[in-house]
C-alpha cells in the first residue's frame, strides 16, 4: 500500500510543531555559538567546549521539533521527528483515555514521570492512555479531543472483532 492510500486510511494523523522548544533551544545554541566566537577571539582553550554543546543544542531542537500522531485500525503510535523515539500502542492495550491537563512541571520533550511516559512538544493538554499493564502514556496534543475521538473510534470499531 502506497503512502497515499495507508494516509487517507487512517481515521487520525497529526503533527504539532513545538515553537516554544524550538525558541528555547535556539536561544541554546545561539549562546553556545557566541562563547565559542567569543572564546576563540580571546584565544581561550575552553573555546573548544562550547562547539559539542552548541551542536548538541542543534540535535536536540531536531529530534524534539515536533510530535507526529497516528491513530490506525490496530495502534496509536507517537514519535517525535523522523521517526525517533517511536512509541507504538496496541489498541488491545489501552484500557481508557482521557484529556488531561498538563502541570507546567511536567515539561516538554519525552520523559518519564510518576504518572507514566510523556510524550509533549509544547502546551498543558494531553490524552492519557491508561494500559492494561496498569501504567499510562500521555501524549501532548494541541487537538486531544480530536485525538481522543480517534482512539475511542478505533477501539469501538475492534470490539466487535475482539468478541
Amino acid at each position: 500500500m502506497d503512502d497515499d492510500a495507508r494516509q487517507a486510511a487512517l481515521p487520525y494523523q497529526h503533527t504539532q510543531v513545538g515553537f516554544a522548544t524550538l525558541i528555547g533551544l535556539g536561544i541554546g545554541f545561539l549562546t553556545q555559538l557566541g562563547r565559542a566566537v567569543r572564546d576563540v577571539r580571546r584565544r581561550r582553550r575552553a573555546a573548544w567546549i562550547s562547539v559539542p554543546l552548541a551542536a548538541g543544542f542543534v540535535a536536540v531542537m531536531a529530534i524534539f521539533s515536533s510530535l507526529h500522531v497516528e491513530v490506525d485500525q490496530t495502534t496509536v503510535v507517537a514519535n517525535f521527528v523522523g521517526g525517533v523515539l517511536r512509541r507504538r500502542i496496541p489498541l488491545d492495550d489501552i484500557e481508557g483515555a482521557e484529556v488531561v491537563n498538563i502541570p507546567w512541571h511536567r515539561g516538554w520533550g519525552m520523559r518519564r514521570t510518576r504518572h507514566g511516559w510523556l510524550y509533549n512538544v509544547w502546551g498543558r493538554r494531553a490524552v492519557e492512555l491508561r494500559l492494561t499493564d496498569g501504567s499510562t502514556f500521555t501524549i501532548g496534543s494541541d487537538q486531544p479531543e480530536a485525538l481522543l475521538t480517534a482512539i475511542e473510534q478505533a477501539r469501538a470499531q475492534r470490539a466487535p472483532a475482539a468478541a
